[in-house]
């Protein structure tokens, strides 16, 4: 169990470059999960907040969320209308199950999009510099994820409609995840949730700090060690 989760380290990450391969001791180790608490406790407002919530961050990850809607919502509607035989009445057994993938394709792809350029970048020789800024990029995907997760049975958020022009006013609908947790019974557990992706969201904003140090205070060992494997 152990060599195989090794050796799927390795081919995700072959030039060692990611924080699982840093020289981490006790206080490190303590020191960033330190950060992480504190992060996680004060991100609810203050320069924490805007750091992971800003117009900069936010448009990128708003385009992405809604074409990924839009985008993903039509393949997964094709495919439920082909899966059923191309008749009416069985494709529309396949509409919820559709409309639900469309609906988690937000979030879901906002996500996914830093992370496979964080993949991607691992395997480049000297993509670890890219690798502080999408740590980042991610982390305020989560951080978007679980203040809109918690918000799950309370509506008091303001959305904005697929289509980019129709806003709504904070408990005029219902958000994104509603319609995610409800159907497989986790609707209930929508704030524990949101703990969650917000400790993940802390987790890469300090990770991403924290690389930025390391990669600065040992790049000349990490190109030695780039070196010595070819």
């Amino acid at each position: 169990m152990i060599s195989t989760l090794r050796e799927i380290l390795f081919r995700l990450d072959p030039h060692r470059q990611s924080f699982l391969f840093f020289k981490w001791n006790f206080w490190r180790v303590l020191c960033a999960l330190a950060a992480v608490w504190c992060v996680f406790q004060w991100q609810g407002g203050g320069f924490i907040k805007t750091l992971q919530d800003n117009i900069f961050i936010y448009f990128p990850n708003y385009l992405i969320h809604e074409f990924a809607h839009n985008i993903v919502g039509r393949i997964a509607f094709m495919g439920a209308y082909m899966l059923s035989g191309s008749c009416a009445g069985a494709a529309r057994e396949c509409y919820p199950v559709a409309s639900w993938l469309t609906t988690l394709a937000g979030n879901g792809v906002e996500t996914l999009v830093p992370t496979l350029c964080i993949l991607f970048f691992l395997q480049l020789q000297g993509g670890r510099l890219l690798l502080p800024p999408l740590l980042y990029w991610c982390g305020t995907t989560w951080y978007d994820a679980a203040r809109y997760v918690s918000d799950a049975r309370a509506s008091k958020l303001p959305l904005t409609s697929s289509d980019m022009m129709t806003n709504y006013a904070p408990g005029t609908v219902k958000g994104d995840w509603h319609y995610i947790l409800q159907p497989i019974g986790l609707l209930d557990y929508d704030l524990i949730i949101g703990q969650i992706f917000y400790a993940l969201a802390a987790f890469c904003l300090v990770i991403a700090i924290y690389s930025l140090w390391y990669y600065w205070t040992h790049n000349e060992e990490m190109l030695l060690n780039t070196h010595r494997e070819y």
